[in-house]
């Protein structure tokens, strides 16, 4: 049978199951049989006799479907140099194209590291 445990006392070890139709069955903790401890709430399958219920296990639950989770930000967002419509019917080399003012700066670090290397020599 289908139910859900409504009480359990932790200190007598022992709960009240309600079924669909509203019907109520005592068990105890020798009768657990899920996974951690029983608890208000929690969804349950198991075995009803002479008003006790026995073998009880946690409800069978649906396997949910694993989310697609993204990583990595689109390609546009790391600065990416997007094809002019010349070279869009190229294959894309994998290679990323740096803007021209990063290329002419990192050509002034270099010279004024070598002239004040030069300088104090």
């Amino acid at each position: 049978m289908i139910g859900e445990i409504t009480r359990f006392d932790d200190a007598t070890q022992e709960g009240v199951i309600t079924d669909d139709k509203g019907a109520e069955y005592v068990f105890d903790l020798v009768g657990w049989r899920g996974r951690g401890l029983p608890g208000p709430g929690l969804a349950v399958d198991f075995e009803a006799r002479d008003g006790r219920a026995s073998q009880v296990f946690n409800a069978r639950v649906k396997q949910q479907k694993a989310r697609r989770v993204v990583s990595m930000p689109p390609e546009r967002e790391l600065g990416e140099v997007q094809p002019s419509s010349a070279e869009a019917g190229k294959q894309p080399s994998g290679r990323r194209e740096w803007p021209m003012g990063r290329v002419i700066t990192g050509l002034a670090m270099a010279a004024l590291v070598l002239a004040g290397l030069w300088f104090w020599h």
